[in-house]
């Protein structure tokens, strides 16, 4: 779990002076900005320009940091934007509330995937990840790989919360249809 305090602490250092302490922000960050920004643009080298974008526009902002949300949730906030600026996008696309919400899920993705390796397994979930809806992909990003609460998300992207449990009940449906798909066609070209 990430150290919030600590990063008040390396917060203040900067502050005071010792810029040279941003690098512990990048290193714990990198991974999941990454992420999230692979998650919107889909293309490695763009995502690796907007996390570098995105860090280099927190460090510049820092100042006004308020710390009235957690810095991973305000980092956040920049990458989406910093993201979405580059793709052009100016809003996400809203979800039909009225849409039925389950709350115990059928789809049963890993018993798919247990058959393959790690490799493999990233490689179907990348294939799948790409094909679903750009507000879909990010809010099981945000929700499943960052680990971000629904009222998180929502702070970030200013999607309702009702908005985001059908993205996310529906990018969870279209997911596992798509690793569906990919692993039977997988299978028959094994055969």
């Amino acid at each position: 779990m990430v150290n919030h305090q600590t990063d008040e602490l390396i917060i203040t250092r900067i502050l005071k002076g010792d810029s040279a302490a941003y690098g512990a922000l990048v290193t714990k960050y990198s991974n999941m900005v990454f992420t999230l920004a692979y998650n919107i643009i889909l293309n490695r080298e763009d995502a690796e320009e907007v996390a570098q974008d995105a860090f280099l526009k927190a460090f510049n902002a820092l100042p006004s940091f308020k710390k009235q949300s957690t810095f991973p949730t305000w980092l956040y906030r920049i990458v989406v934007n910093v993201a979405l600026n580059k793709k052009k996008l100016k809003k996400f696309i809203v979800a039909d509330i009225n849409e039925e919400i389950t709350t115990e899920e059928d789809y049963k993705i890993y018993p798919l995937l247990e058959q393959y390796e790690s490799r493999d397994q990233k490689k179907f979930i990348q294939l799948a990840m790409s094909a679903l809806r750009e507000d879909e992909r990010i809010c099981i990003t945000m929700f499943y790989l960052n680990e971000l609460s629904v009222s998180e998300i929502h702070e970030l992207t200013e999607i309702s919360v009702a908005n985001i449990k059908v993205l996310l009940h529906r990018g969870r449906k279209h997911l596992y249809a798509q690793l569906n798909n990919l692993l039977k066609t997988e299978i028959k070209n094994l055969m």
